[in-house]
């Protein structure tokens, strides 16, 4: 399927991978394509003409081609040598493939027949045997040719994954989308049930509902005992690496420099690390280098050579029965466009964080662990699917309006087939859905006039990241008949994202990218261009499953000025919650085995930050036992404080951690209070809708009015959520009194009463879908705030109604968010529901502080180094009371803000505002505050003198 070979436009083949011998620095691999003259599509022509299929430029073959780093040039595999190789008795082997096959009883002939068809089915075999010879290896495979997908499932199927001992493949991916939909997709083709239906019960139950494959991210686990295949993002693995080191006291990361015998004892702190239930960890999507990514690099760098190492010492000692044998971790670095050589050097050299801290094993031994090491890189040549590429032959004067037409004239005139649009973030894409609308509408009346047939109905499905699984679920679902789905999407779907029947794919060219400023603490989001390897990715999502078409918005002589890659996050970011976690491990920033060093002054900040808010701690270093001891005299190092070691455990950031930790000390009123505040923080999207039409924003502040609390915008956002839950009681309480009055549907009864929350949610302009985010995180902050010991009034005031009125229980009633119950006017959130005044509700007793003075106290101990001073010398103006701030950097707070000065002069003026705290500094036209709260200036002085 092509565009036709008219002479006012230009067709050419989607970029190949290049191939080990190409220059790194080409930007249009594909030269030999005939020239033709470009499209003119971005300008609106009539109609797109088609005249059959067109041929391809350069044909990929299948296959592997081989390469290698670090003294090895040859592109045959070796054979593993005997010193890597575990031996396994006979019966243990015959068991696990008895049990490999019992698990795939359940595939499906025709999805086996599929991936046959995959241009990475013909190197399985050298796959297999590459993971099996080295400790590392980098795949580098095109889009489409389902290295993602299959390269687990042919690691499990030649027994990577054992039964007992549990060990698992780990794949990890930049995003949550990913994770979770590669994981139901492998599920399926593998037999399996689907991981995302997994019932929410325990125990024996669990274990026997789950199957092969599972996932993990961030406030959702679909793992069971029988995982072996786990999907997760980045965060969760970090997760895993921090083990339990973080609990234990400091003096374990200061070991002392004995053998391992004498380390035995305590190893069990320093090998929970060392993700001991993998066997093989595939990175995936490494060109992305998200802060995450490169720390799960470099972490997992150390942890196979410690784990080498301690294997071999194991070994060494006869194999001591009383001690848990480690086995070696295989590491497989993959994308489908990456700088391989790059990341295999990385792999093959010896680790710095690892040889700084030889302590955990004999030194001769490390050394043998830690040497260089031979990384082969494999390419998977081809993709299952041809796409064709398009270019503007001039550029788009206005990107969205060319979006529009592209898509409309695709509509009109390509054959049936899904449509993906790359956007730069949620507001163009709400814009675009309801431009598309508006003319799908009145395409049958067009063609009508135009006496063309008519047209298919077009089905709009956004995608970003704050939807939520349940909102962008018909963006996977199968397509209506006689409908084309137009999928508008953020960079998320840049990657590993399969969404069925996207044969078109639309690029902008540009997203949007945050940009961390150390010095200032100024996060500016701007849109920029993508990179080629992007651009890249882009065009491979139109090829997955049949040939396709990309249309780019600019033009080719664009593309090749486009940046070979992107610019990695580690040198744009804040880096207070990786150092923080880096510690947590045992590892020392400063050596780290970072791909990309940070910048220095950013690292120092992050540093000099924790230790004000007391995770971290500068220790001397005792001269270790055979040292030089001047030469190790004076020497520092960061450890981990108890605090510290408590907010590595809680998966938020450092000032949010540090601040429910505060919280709970305060008690449990605060401890909820600050919980629930961090679950709408956390939240992608606000849960208070802010129109762009300028008469809904006038409407949209006064149904907002009735929220707003004196003490600015952190009271605000959890009035907002407390008074959507008493709401939600309220309409709860209505269908139950009407249930009980006699024969009535039930389903209508509970259709009206979501209807009634609905409607309360229109009115009031608050986002019900970012609501119900909100409290999904809300519900997984609960877990594991009662794993660290941090008491909420909503948790123990319903261990009292479960104690005392459990009898009173309705079974029947549906298990919800906000359940009121009885005895003291708290429900189960925590929320008082005994007396209201103007919307808000309000406490029955004195525990409540109608002032939210705790909280804003607890957000101050996290946010010290974002609470500000009145500028005296400039009117409305405020300056960071930390010494980092650059001199003279001032800034203003948000228009957003219900402490903006022309809100504050609406409502009489007359409130000081001599100290805040805000949450960020976004810079726009200028330097602004968001999400700010007013503090007392003597709470700074308390604890400037408590520090």
């Amino acid at each position: 399927m092509g565009l036709a070979a008219s002479p006012q436009k230009k067709r050419h083949r989607q970029d190949p991978q290049p191939s080990p011998s190409s220059p790194s620095t080409s930007s249009n691999p594909a030269s030999p394509i005939k020239k033709i003259k470009k499209s003119k599509y971005a300008n609106a022509p009539p109609a797109f003409l088609h005249n059959g299929p067109t041929s391809s430029a350069s044909k990929l073959s299948n296959g592997i081609s081989s390469t290698s780093v670090a003294g090895t040039s040859s592109s045959t595999l070796a054979p593993s040598s005997p010193s890597r190789s575990r031996t396994v008795p006979a019966s243990n082997v015959s068991n696990g493939l008895k049990w490999t096959e019992s698990a795939l009883k359940n595939v499906d002939p025709r999805i086996v027949e599929a991936r046959a068809a995959l241009p990475i089915a013909s190197g399985q075999q050298a796959i297999i045997d590459a993971v099996r010879a080295y400790d590392t290896v980098v795949v580098l495979g095109e889009t489409g040719s389902g290295k993602t997908t299959q390269i687990p499932q042919y690691l499990f199927q030649a027994g990577f994954a054992e039964r007992h001992p549990v060990q698992m493949i780990g794949v990890t991916q930049p995003r949550r989308v990913a994770a979770t939909s590669l994981a139901r997709r492998v599920a399926v083709e593998m037999g399996q049930p689907d991981p995302a239906m997994l019932p929410s019960v325990k125990g024996k139950a669990r274990t026997a509902a789950g199957g092969i494959v599972g996932y993990s991210i961030r406030f959702e686990d679909r793992t069971t005992r029988n995982t072996r295949i786990k999907f997760m993002t980045d965060g969760m693995v970090l997760r895993e690496m921090i083990g339990d080191v973080a609990y234990g006291p400091s003096s374990k990361s200061i070991a002392s420099n004995d053998a391992l015998e004498s380390t035995s004892s305590s190893s069990a702190a320093v090998r929970s690390n060392l993700l001991l239930k993998y066997s093989v960890l595939i990175i995936d999507e490494a060109h992305e280098r998200t802060l995450r990514t490169d720390q799960v690099l470099g972490l997992a760098k150390r942890i196979q050579r410690e784990r080498k190492a301690l294997r071999q010492s194991w070994l060494d000692r006869g194999k001591p029965s009383n001690e848990t044998e480690i086995t070696e971790l295989k590491i497989i670095v993959m994308s489908a466009t990456l700088d391989a050589d790059r990341f295999a050097n990385f792999f093959a050299t010896p680790s710095r964080a690892l040889a700084a801290n030889a302590t955990l094993t004999d030194p001769k031994i490390l050394t043998a662990a830690n040497d260089k090491q031979h990384v082969p890189i494999l390419y998977v040549k081809g993709r299952q699917h041809e796409v064709t590429m398009f270019h503007t032959e001039e550029p788009a004067q206005e990107w969205t309006d060319a979006a529009l037409r592209t898509v409309l004239q695709i509509h009109v005139s390509r054959p049936p087939g899904d449509i993906l649009v790359f956007m730069t973030g949620q507001d163009e894409i709400d814009t675009l859905a309801r431009s598309l609308e508006l003319y799908s509408s009145e395409l049958p009346a067009w063609a009508e006039a135009e006496s063309k047939p008519l047209p298919m109905s077009l089905m709009i499905a956004p995608l970003y990241a704050a939807l939520g699984p349940s909102a962008s679920a018909k963006v996977f679902a199968p397509t209506p008949p006689r409908t084309r789905k137009v999928v508008l999407a953020t960079n998320i779907a840049e990657t590993s994202i399969t969404i069925p029947g996207i044969v078109f794919v639309v690029d902008c060219g540009l997203a949007k990218e945050k940009t961390y400023t150390p010095g200032t603490a100024v996060e500016t989001l701007e849109v920029s261009e993508i990179s080629q390897s992007a651009a890249r990715q882009r065009a491979g999502r139109a090829g997955r499953e049949r040939s396709g078409e990309c249309y780019r918005l600019y033009t080719q002589e664009a593309f090749k000025g486009l940046a070979l890659a992107g610019t990695p996050e580690i040198v744009r970011t804040d880096l207070a919650a990786a150092v923080l976690q880096l510690c947590a491990m045992g590892q020392d920033p400063y050596t780290f085995d970072w791909l990309d060093q940070p910048d220095a002054t950013g690292l120092q900040e992050s540093v000099l930050q924790l230790i004000q808010l007391g995770a971290l701690d500068i220790k001397t270093l005792p001269a270790l036992n055979g040292s030089d001891g001047e030469a190790e005299k004076g020497k520092a190092k960061l450890v981990l404080t108890a605090i510290g070691g408590k907010m590595a455990m809680l998966p938020v950031s450092p000032a949010y951690s540090r601040s429910l930790i505060a919280a709970g000390e305060r008690g449990p009123t605060v401890a909820r209070q600050v919980r629930d505040l961090i679950a709408i923080l956390s939240s992608d999207r606000s849960i208070l809708v802010e129109p762009s039409d300028p008469e809904k924003r006038d409407e949209a502040n006064k149904a907002k009015s009735t929220f707003i609390h004196p003490t600015g915008d952190h009271a605000t956002l959890l009035t907002v959520l407390y008074s959507y839950l008493g709401e939600s009681d309220k309409a709860r309480a209505m269908s139950k009194a009407r249930k009980t009055e006699g024969k009535v549907d039930v389903k209508v009864v509970e259709k009206e009463a979501r209807e009634q929350v609905r409607a309360w949610c229109s009115n009031h302009f608050v986002h019900e879908k970012a609501v119900k985010n909100v409290l999904h995180i809300r519900k997984q902050l609960r877990t594991i705030c009662r794993q660290q010991k941090i008491l909420c009034d909503d948790d123990l005031q319903e261990k009292l109604a479960n104690s005392t009125s459990a009898q009173d229980e309705d079974p029947s009633e549906e298990e919800s968010d906000s359940s009121s119950s009885s005895g003291k006017g708290v429900d189960k959130t925590g929320l008082f529901v005994t007396r209201k005044t103007n919307g808000i509700s309000k406490p029955s007793d004195d525990e409540e502080d109608t002032h939210f003075t705790g909280l804003r106290q607890s957000l101050l101990e996290g946010r010290i180094a974002n609470a500000a001073l009145k500028n005296p010398s400039t009117p409305n103006t405020y300056k960071r009371i930390t010494s980092s701030a650059s001199a003279g950097a001032t800034f203003k707070i948000h228009p957003s803000s219900t402490l903006h000065p022309s809100k504050l002069a609406r409502e009489g003026g007359g409130k000081k505002l001599d100290a805040i705290l805000f949450e960020e500094l976004v810079f726009t036209t200028q330097t602004f505050a968001r999400t700010v709260s007013v503090i007392e200036p003597s709470w700074l002085q308390e604890f400037a003198q408590r520090g």
